[in-house]
């Protein structure tokens, strides 16, 4: 996700039918049905977006139709191609028939739609690349003690089947219910419960188009956000510079799958799901400004620091020189992740990019084999007809030494012939126009 590149007219397709209208916008389509960088044919791939959550502060107060205040936090499911027609206006509720049904939602924790994001319009050039997608989405109030205290959130992710059918995701906080979607609930675009290979990516942004005051207030232009300057904190949420400095903690991410479910996978290159002769063959699109490689190694220490608290503590790591140094079992700039690896893994490690067969139409093919017949015709006819008319031509002997050759009609013509001479007299050149079918001497 941080390469943009690799995420054009790939996000956040999970499609997998041959359709006209995203034959362009969707680059791996179903429609292709050659094996390209190991992929199956006819088999769609993208980049679908699951988020487990994502946090809106502000005041609490009461917002259009929903019964969520601030602060609360989303629950989404971002796919492609999405809706096209008769799509919900932002702030507002769908038209029964023009989203999705079937949707779940908590009644422990009180959820409902998120009707202030429905999707995205990714517009390209030219208008058969742009495309729809859309997010499904749910919110759940939040209180302090989200802010203050540990709580569990836990997704559950069932892939479909290999048809397309079936799967299922599902949101839980503490235990209980937020949201979920079933595969059922797509069919209004015919796309899946995602089935590609997807990372966990756990973050703190900051956006202003996310929880700050729209539109911008009374007396403030908004153009810069700083807080602690006058002319730019006027734009920030109340309190919100109050926060800082401010802290993400996770406890612990624990992954579990089912044992021996064929479709609970592990790795970024699954053999359904192969990735890696792609990312090979798109380095670019993997590389940031300056990168001799894609999918840079994590770095190992090397973090400015001051004391041994900078670099994770005592356990982790290391203040060195003003640089971290890590401990066995950790890595990173400030040796906070454990170094771990990937103990299945299902990369090709032949890298080069195998050249496939190219399969063509039917149709194609008997009318380039009629072409072919009608050409090998055509020239047999062609030289067979040449040689007919070379007998007919070939020169016939008169006395006076001049030459009889045979037209076909063809106009007057110069020409030249050397009589035969002995050794040791000089070649004499006589000149000859075609004149009623016969040389003349000129």
């Amino acid at each position: 996700a941080t390469y943009v590149g690799s995420s054009d007219y790939m996000w956040p397709f999970s499609y997998s039918k041959c359709d006209a209208s995203t034959h362009n916008s969707q680059e791996i389509n179903a429609c292709h049905q050659a094996s390209h960088y190991g992929m199956a044919p006819g088999v769609g791939r993208g980049a679908p977006e699951i988020d487990i959550l994502e946090a809106m502060g502000g005041e609490p107060g009461k917002l259009p139709n929903t019964h969520i205040e601030r602060p609360y936090f989303s629950a989404s499911l971002q796919i492609a191609p999405g809706v096209k027609k008769g799509r919900p206006v932002l702030g507002s509720l769908p038209n029964k028939g023009h989203w999705y049904e079937g949707l779940e939602y908590g009644n422990v924790t009180n959820s409902d739609l998120n009707p202030f994001f429905y999707g995205v319009t990714l517009v390209h050039e030219p208008k058969t690349y742009t495309y729809q997608s859309d997010a499904l989405s749910s919110n759940m109030h939040i209180t302090e003690s989200h802010y203050e205290h540990q709580h569990l959130y836990r997704v559950e992710w069932e892939p479909p089947n290999k048809d397309g059918s079936g799967g299922y995701i599902k949101w839980f906080s503490d235990g209980e219910l937020v949201y979920g979607i079933h595969g059922s609930s797509l069919k209004i675009t015919g796309t899946e419960i995602p089935s590609e290979p997807m990372y966990l990516l756990m973050n703190t942004a900051i956006a202003s188009s996310w929880g700050f005051p729209m539109p911008c207030p009374e007396g403030c232009d908004c153009e810069c956000f700083e807080c602690g300057n006058p002319d730019c904190d006027c734009g920030f949420p109340d309190g919100f510079c109050e926060n800082f400095p401010s802290f993400y903690e996770i406890d612990y991410v624990r992954v579990y799958q089912a044992v021996n479910e064929t479709k609970h996978v592990l790795g970024c290159s699954t053999p359904d799901r192969p990735t890696d002769l792609f990312i090979k063959a798109h380095k670019k699109r993997y590389m940031s400004e300056g990168d001799k490689a894609p999918l840079q190694p994590v770095k190992n220490g090397g973090a400015v620091c001051h004391s041994d608290e900078d670099c994770g503590g005592s356990k982790s790591g290391k203040c060195t020189s003003k640089k971290c140094i890590c401990n066995e079992g950790f890595t990173g700039p400030s040796c906070y992740a454990y170094a771990g690896f990937d103990d299945n893994y299902f990369g090709i490690n032949d890298a080069s990019v195998d050249v496939v067969k190219m399969i063509f139409p039917t149709g194609l093919l008997v009318a380039f084999m009629v072409l072919l017949v009608g050409f090998i015709v055509a020239l047999v006819y062609s030289t067979k007809y040449q040689k007919v008319e070379n007998s007919q031509q070939k020169p016939i002997a008169v006395p006076d030494g001049t030459y009889d050759i045979p037209s076909q009609g063809f106009p007057t013509v110069n020409t030249s012939y050397q009589k035969p001479s002995s050794a040791f007299s000089p070649p004499r050149v006589v000149k000859y126009a075609l004149i009623d079918r016969r040389l003349i001497d000129e």
